[in-house]
């Protein structure tokens, strides 16, 4: 349901680099680079109890720092994703040289229209081997919101590398490695990165290593062996068959690689954990790394929620690494819009879900559409709003599935069924690919190839300057009919919508 906040994405999307097979030539000279250069290594590892519960995590870090000795400044956010407390909650750090501890000073500030950073500098210049040593707590259990916190389940750990991290600034670095030591964990344990299995190798920047899922204890795998492809992994106790959960996810990974062609069969890392108490099914996707935490509670549901809840969550994360996102603004119609649809309607198209499951799911976005009091509100207006108002913040939601799908419904119906929203779409998705950003000028010169003047201007006054979308009655398919009911139950518009699965 959710992504990384664009600010902090946008600057994490650019660093994360694909690995590639290089002749033994070119190894030997990127390994004499790397020597001439500063290096990094991560070690992560989860401090436990006598029960074999994990307590907290460690953090060593070995930088290697190569020529003159300089000054060595750490840096962490106050707050990761401006949720999780990291700067803020480190304890212990000290940092070793050759020479023994090395003293350093503390200041907290905040860059232009950024967040507070807190900064760990060195009191004098240090060089070779540079020991940093750190603890972090676990984020406590909350039974709803994005999971970027590193918390407990079972005897395992799970969350966001960007909670675990403080950073050196070296602008030189050319190699970082993020690796788990589950040494102190209960038998069985092993660790798994995003980008990687146990470790995560990366070149450039260290901030390449941020917004990584990680997890470690004793997982289920929905696997053999880690590999390419799809790559799932399950923690704690579920209330739900984890084997098949994570078989089931498998199907909806190859139903969303061939309805929207253009990646192929990409590698793809699913993590599911469930915490020790009942919790929402919530979940966030990363797009930079091709990955997704899906946060469930145990042994049982909590009220409303249920197994097609979990498999409604993971379907739509999932989708967001198709989907992806504009190259100059947020655009949630489209990141956001678009997933909602294609998660609430390709499951059932490839029977993977029923068709009263899908309606279920589209009547609940629907509903947060034409029910809200933003529902006739411009696209900048809801941007503007701040994200405590839920039911606004949720609108682009909703508004995105029902643009798609009358767009979806229009293509099928001019083409007489050869053509779909997503094999229309393929051509610019494939651009983006390959380094030309979907923006909204481009977006627009794509509908009037499609659509001419008129899908432009449809767009224009719906998803934009906020005009009700009316349903065609075929814009869902033909296994579901649309009924028209009243609304102003929020303050929205006079007209909802819903839909039913066709006996």
């Amino acid at each position: 349901m959710n992504v990384l906040p664009r600010k902090l994405k946008s600057g994490l999307i650019g660093v994360l680099l694909a690995t590639a097979c290089v002749s033994a030539s070119s190894m030997a000279r990127q390994t004499a680079l790397v020597e001439d250069h500063p290096s990094l290594t991560i070690t992560l590892r989860p401090e436990t109890a006598d029960a074999r519960t994990v307590t907290g995590i460690t953090v060593e870090q070995h930088i290697l720092l190569p020529g003159p000795s300089r000054r060595l400044t750490l840096s962490a956010p106050l707050r990761f994703a401006g949720l999780v407390p990291v700067g803020s909650a480190i304890s212990e750090l000290e940092v070793t040289d050759a020479h023994g501890r090395v003293d350093i000073t503390t200041s907290d500030v905040a860059p232009p229209g950024g967040s507070l950073v807190r900064h760990w500098t060195s009191t004098h210049d240090v060089n070779g081997d540079v020991l940093v040593r750190y603890q972090l707590p676990l984020a406590p259990f909350a039974q709803s919101g994005p999971p970027f916190g590193v918390k407990a389940a079972g005897h395992g750990i799970a969350g966001n590398s960007g909670s675990l991290l403080v950073l050196p600034d070296l602008p030189d670095l050319r190699r970082s490695i993020l690796r788990w030591d589950v040494s102190k964990m209960a038998s069985g344990s092993q660790g798994v990165i995003a980008g990687g299995s146990d470790a995560v190798t990366v070149g450039g920047p260290p901030e390449a290593l941020l917004d990584r899922w990680l997890m470690a204890g004793p997982l289920a795998a929905g696997q053999q062996r880690h590999g390419a492809g799809f790559n799932a992994y399950t923690l704690g106790s579920p209330p739900f068959d984890k084997i098949e959960m994570m078989a089931w996810s498998r199907r909806v990974y190859a139903s969303l690689s061939k309805a929207f062609g253009y990646l192929g069969e990409p590698d793809y890392l699913l993590l599911v954990r469930a915490l020790d108490a009942p919790s929402y099914a919530t979940g966030t996707a990363s797009v930079a790394s091709a990955s997704s935490l899906i946060t469930v509670g145990s042994p049982t549901y909590l009220p409303g929620q249920g197994e097609e809840k979990v498999k409604g969550t993971i379907a739509h994360e999932m989708t967001h690494n198709w989907v992806g996102y504009f190259g100059d603004q947020a655009a949630p119609w489209f990141s956001e819009g678009l997933t909602v649809y294609v998660s609430a309607t390709l499951p059932c198209e490839t029977a993977l879900r029923p068709w009263t499951d899908c309606a279920a799911e589209i009547n609940r976005w629907a509903k947060a559409y034409y029910g809200s009091k933003a529902a006739v509100w411009p696209n900048d207006r809801i941007e503007e709003s701040p994200f405590s108002e839920e039911d606004v913040r949720r609108v682009p939601y909703g508004r995105g599935m029902m643009y798609f799908a009358n767009l979806d419904a229009e293509i099928r119906s001019c083409s007489k069924g050869r053509r779909t929203l997503l094999t229309a779409l393929r051509p610019l998705f494939e651009e983006r690919r390959e380094g030309k950003p979907i923006t909204v000028k481009r977006w627009e010169a794509w509908l009037k190839h499609e659509q001419g003047l008129r899908g432009v201007s449809v767009f224009r006054q719906t998803v934009l300057e906020g005009q009700l979308i009316r349903p065609r009655p075929d814009m869902f398919g033909r296994r579901l009919r649309v009924t028209r009911t009243s609304g102003k139950e929020r303050g929205g518009t006079a007209i909802e919508y819903a839909w039913d699965a066709k006996r």
